[in-house]
């Protein structure tokens, strides 16, 4: 499966919107939030901090992407932002767990 553009959060406003009531799941190394949207998809915006290791942040938000291409089916019409905040240590080892917690929640829609 690819990861279309109408499959992504792109804009400023629709991040914001993440803010304003919506559910929140913490995870171990990342939080995601989802809110309802009318789009009728699923879409996806990943907010990593850019003072991580670039090879590791690539990695990591490849590994965000591929956990919801293939969830992606299962998730009804919601917006998700996978956010890795600051002052999580990211490593060569982040992007396996992240994925991991990610499937775990998404391979089920009522875990969320």
């Amino acid at each position: 499966m690819d990861f279309p553009k109408s499959a992504r959060v792109l804009n400023r406003a629709e991040y914001l919107r993440f803010f304003q009531g919506s559910e929140v799941k913490r995870l171990g190394v990342c939080t995601v939030f989802r809110i309802a949207n009318t789009k009728g998809l699923a879409r996806l915006g990943i907010t990593v901090k850019a003072k991580v290791n670039s090879v590791y942040r690539n990695k990591l938000k490849r590994a965000i992407r591929e956990a919801f291409r293939e969830g992606r089916a299962k998730m009804g019409s919601h917006d998700y932002n996978v956010v890795v905040p600051g002052g999580v240590r990211v490593d060569y080892k982040t992007h396996r767990l992240v994925r991991a917690q990610l499937e775990s929640i998404w391979s089920h829609e009522n875990r969320f």
